[in-house]
């Protein structure tokens, strides 16, 4: 039953375009669905970004204009910027070492090794590759969130269709270390939107699986 619960949340879910303005989430649900966020899996449990929980109507506003004009930013109950590292040292790998002997009551000896190697291992990657790698780590916990969404009957939106540049800037994260992989509305669709009507176009599994 539970798998065929599963399914249907996902059947049932889609790319939301016109939220309800009037209706509010649960928050309690809303609380589960950035548990879920929280909880995503990471490379290295590393969490390489943080969330913006947007409430300001007037940010909203200047978002909307960044986002060419999508009417989800502004009418949905909810709004987060998922902000993924665009460059960091081993203050990262610090963070997570400390908060593993914090957690599991380990010594620092017990973790030298595997700090160690993850010390040397971001030492060898370009800037490039570990602003890529943090955005990868950012869609983990889009996915985790859209999916606890869905198993809640809360509507979501991911969009990417941002300036991205004014969106940094709107949001003040210029001068910082982080910088906007993807907003993600959340909230409750408009009985006047169409989408939730249409069938998921989606390839056949003969055609996405490949069995070697």
């Amino acid at each position: 039953m539970k798998r065929e619960e599963l399914l249907n949340d996902l059947d049932w879910r889609y790319a939301t375009k016109r939220f309800n303005q009037k209706a509010s989430i649960d928050e309690r649900d809303y609380q589960a669905v950035k548990e879920a966020i929280r909880l995503a899996p990471t490379s290295y449990g590393l969490q390489p970004f943080k969330i913006i929980e947007i409430e300001d109507p007037e940010t909203r506003t200047q978002l909307q204009g960044a986002g060419y004009g999508q009417k989800q930013i502004v009418d949905a109950s909810k709004l987060l910027a998922i902000a993924s590292l665009k460059r960091f040292d081993n203050d990262l790998i610090d963070r997570y070492i400390n908060l593993s002997m914090e957690t599991r009551g380990l010594t620092e000896e017990e973790v030298s090794g595997y700090s160690n190697f993850m010390k040397g291992v971001f030492s060898q990657w370009s800037e490039e590759a570990k602003k890529s790698w943090s955005e990868k780590q950012a869609y983990l916990a889009l996915g985790f969130g859209m999916l606890a969404a869905a198993e809640l009957k809360i509507d979501t939106c991911a969009l990417e269709g941002i300036d991205i540049q004014e969106v940094n800037k709107i949001l003040q994260l210029e001068a910082t270390d982080y910088h906007v992989s993807v907003l993600l509305a959340l909230g409750k669709r408009a009985e006047e939107d169409q989408n939730q009507h249409a069938k998921k176009v989606r390839l056949d599994p003969s055609v996405l699986f490949e069995t070697i």
